[in-house]
């Protein structure tokens, strides 16, 4: 691959294209990094990214006027980055007056160039360099049957509703979302079809700038063929990884002091933490409940050290007091007895 990197920005006079390849490599190594740890989140992301270098990169190869609107579309990213002065009212003295002037000289400098740019283009040209949409470039370089699997890989990117593939399950009907780890789902789909995209982008190398690249298209190809083990890999990972159950959840607890009096929490088992709740509408009847379970003598506890007596109360909603501060659970339930080894007692 290093040889075909080499001499692809040696030998490629035409500027646009060289910029493109500059994305499509740099993006595949973020390919080959991401699906080598499973994170299938930036894997789909360069994915994705390198269906637009594929056929960016066909676009500009084969029209002037193309690889013309992509160079002169620079001028509006000088501009966008010459308004980037978040960053100033941070900065003091010599460094913010050396950042200022820096800014203020890219922006004289671009104004001409987009200026120019969008009286040559047209002002749709700020928006995008090119003058079709993707979908129809597609097309055109015979790449259209692709688009869906960009399209897909693009939820992802822009947040959608389904692009948390690989990170979001159902369990029983309670919804599990994975935070910080792997997207192994998205690892799957990325590899074959970020390779695939790569693959073609160097055949295209060597078709319009007869830049031998079978070499490198023939390691592309065996990676392709060992998608099969990748995925069966992984998918055996992801069911090991996974919970069979979904793990607890806020639930609300009501505490019986010795005086009598209970008090109603609200329970987060994953941060080991209690919250005074607000009583629910159902209390009268669910207290009275525990009360007469309690002074059955059917439940037996050790000596609680003036603790309350507590229960979690399962499909219940309560709500926190808002003026009320997380205190550890450990504060009011057994003294070194987990949470889930309380026989609770649920009176519905």
């Amino acid at each position: 691959m290093f040889t075909v990197i080499r001499r692809f920005f040696t030998e490629t006079t035409n500027k646009a294209a060289a910029i493109v390849g500059n994305h499509a490599f740099n993006d595949f190594d973020g390919l080959i990094d991401s699906l080598i740890t499973g994170d299938g989140r930036n894997a789909a992301r360069a994915s994705r990214s390198l269906f637009e270098h594929l056929i960016n990169y066909c676009e500009v190869a084969s029209s002037e006027v193309a690889a013309e609107r992509y160079i002169a579309h620079r001028a509006v990213t000088a501009e966008s980055l010459s308004k980037l002065n978040r960053g100033l009212t941070r900065l003091k003295g010599k460094e913010y007056r050396k950042e200022r002037q820096r800014l203020s000289k890219l922006g004289r400098e671009s104004e001409n160039d987009l200026r120019s740019a969008i009286a040559k283009f047209g002002k749709s040209f700020r928006r995008d360099w090119a003058s079709r949409n993707l979908r129809d470039r597609a097309v055109a370089h015979g790449y259209g049957d692709d688009y869906e699997v960009y399209r897909l890989l693009s939820q992802v990117t822009h947040g959608s509703g389904g692009g948390v593939l690989g990170s979001y399950i159902r369990i029983s009907g309670s919804a599990i979302h994975r935070t910080g780890g792997p997207s192994l789902e998205l690892a799957i789909i990325s590899y074959l079809e970020g390779i695939t995209f790569f693959r073609n982008f160097a055949r295209e190398i060597e078709t319009r700038q007869s830049i031998p690249t079978s070499g490198l298209v023939k390691a592309l190809n065996d990676a392709i063929d060992y998608w099969p083990d990748y995925r069966k890999m992984l998918q055996a990972l992801d069911k090991e990884t996974w919970p069979s159950e979904p793990p607890p959840s806020p639930a609300p607890v009501m505490a019986l002091y010795p005086g009598g009096g209970i008090r109603w929490f609200l329970w987060e088992p994953a941060l080991m933490l209690l919250k005074l709740a607000q009583r629910p509408a159902e209390a009268d009847w669910i207290e009275e409940q525990f009360k007469k379970k309690i002074a059955s003598g059917e439940l037996t506890f050790p000596d609680l050290g003036g603790r309350p007596i507590t229960s979690a109360v399962h499909d219940l909603h309560v709500s926190p007091l808002a003026e009320a501060e997380w205190f550890p659970a450990d504060a009011i339930f057994i003294p070194q007895q987990p949470p889930s080894k309380v026989a609770w007692f649920n009176p519905k």
